[in-house]
């Protein structure tokens, strides 16, 4: 496959994923007006289940980010950013082989290093 159809498929998988979560969007809606109807029992299980969709959504659009900056040329340390959560992007960073280093210890939140 030569650079410039690498290129086209990875916007075609960007343009994909960005279908993807508009249609989990509609899902989500759904269940948020099925809510109404709800029992107060099961509200909380309901509440959790919209939330799932959101994470789920916000993920899509991160990966359709990725996959469209990589797409248009983007070097992957750049096309990263793209990504709308810091969890995805680490994950993703880890599986690249790219571990950023970490001068704080675990647990404490760190803005500049």
């Amino acid at each position: 496959m030569s650079k410039s159809q690498s290129r086209a498929f990875l916007v075609a998988v960007s343009n994909e994923l960005a279908e993807i979560r508009e249609r989990l969007e509609d899902l989500a809606d759904l269940t948020s007006g099925l809510m109404t109807d709800c029992p107060a029992e099961r509200r909380a299980e309901a509440v959790s289940s919209v939330q799932g969709f959101d994470l789920l959504i916000q993920r899509l659009d991160g990966l359709s980010g990725l996959a469209a900056a990589l797409g248009a040329g983007a070097p992957v340390a750049t096309a990263l950013h793209a990504l709308t959560l810091s969890d995805l992007y680490d994950r993703l960073v880890v599986a690249a082989g790219n571990r950023p280093s970490m001068s704080a210890p675990a647990g404490e939140l760190t803005l500049f290093d």
